[in-house]
């Protein structure tokens, strides 16, 4: 494990066999970006089990702190923000080995096709979303089956 910054090793050998919850994740410097995400997830019938960080630091220590507690994590991650940019975050939840139940869709106002390449180097990235997103894309993620448990209904 190289360069952890947080200098914590999580031991899976304790991790609870019964996990049966998932949650969203929702990681983004922009709070007024955060609200409407939020909004836009509610109306699409995402679940309510959203958990909000305006930075990459705080939304791994959450990781850290939680791994295991849930079966799946869906994290909309921004790329672009101070501190830990959305690639550094990725790469320190790799290096933790914390990304094996995450799918991760990138939020960015970045139109940088070497952007949505390098998103494409990161196995748990599924998606590369360009703000402003609307209900459809949330709603979009329905045809993916590997999601329908994120949706209330």
């Amino acid at each position: 494990m190289k360069n952890n910054p947080f200098n914590f090793y999580v031991d899976f050998t304790s991790v609870d066999k019964m996990k049966d919850k998932v949650k969203i994740l929702l990681v983004d410097d922009d709070p007024i970006v955060i609200l409407l995400q939020k909004k836009l997830m509610e109306k699409a019938g995402l679940t309510d089990e959203v958990e909000t960080f305006s930075n990459g630091e705080d939304a791994i220590a959450y990781l850290i702190k939680n791994v295991g507690k849930h079966e799946d994590y869906l994290l909309f991650l921004d790329i672009n923000m101070p501190g830990l940019t959305g690639w550094d975050v990725l790469d320190t939840l790799g290096e933790m080995e914390l990304s094996a139940n995450l799918t991760v869709i990138i939020i960015t106002s970045s139109i940088e096709q070497a952007e949505r390449e390098k998103s494409k180097t990161y196995p748990e990235v599924m998606d590369f979303w360009i703000k402003p997103f609307s209900i459809n894309d949330f709603l979009n993620l329905k045809d993916e089956p590997h999601l329908l448990r994120f949706f209330k209904d």
